[in-house]
């Protein structure tokens, strides 16, 4: 039996060569095999999640809060003992202006001898947080002491909620002190 074994692994290769023939292909060449379209979608949808992209390289963040909708409007300012009073009225809805906390009024001076020109811009570096009460009813009044000096002087006020978001800008005044 072991003389038969030997006969049938001898025989092995030789069958492995006429299968190819008794086929009926005339080379001894394998055929070669095409991936399946489940590979081939799957290579395509890697492909597409790596390289597509918004293309935006910057690190995650919160979007910011929207802007306080409360604005003061129609803004004058009178002097008063040294100090400036301002009255407005407020533009906004009752929801939001529930939230009112104070005011930032940005002021700027200049000489009364060198003012600005009517169409120069004004930076307006300083300002002042007033957290007291500034509003009754619908009505703008803000007192803000200890305030004049000689020259020109220009307001702008901006509204403030409770967690330190402000409004939009109100229109610029200019208030003349001769002491």
């Amino acid at each position: 039996m072991t003389e038969d074994r030997r006969q049938m692994t001898d025989d092995r290769g030789q069958r492995t060569e006429g299968r190819g023939q008794r086929a009926g292909c005339g080379s001894q060449k394998s055929p070669r095999r095409r991936p399946s379209s489940v590979v081939c979608l799957l290579l395509l949808a890697f492909n597409l999640m790596i390289f597509s992209g918004c293309g935006r390289k910057a690190p995650p963040f919160l979007p910011q809060e929207k802007d306080f909708g409360v604005k003061v409007d129609q803004l004058e300012g009178a002097w008063e003992d040294g100090s400036v009073i301002l009255k407005g009225v407020i533009k906004g809805d009752d929801e939001t202006t529930s939230l009112i906390s104070g005011c930032r009024v940005y002021y700027v001076w200049y000489p009364l001898d060198a003012p600005p020109c009517e169409g120069c811009p004004i930076e307006m570096k300083n300002f002042r947080d007033i957290t007291s009460r500034i509003i009754n009813g619908h009505q703008f009044e803000c007192h803000l002491p200890a305030f004049k000096q000689k020259g020109v002087c220009f307001i702008m006020v901006r509204i403030m909620a409770k967690g330190g978001r402000l409004g939009p800008v109100s229109d610029r005044i200019k208030l003349i002190s001769d002491m």
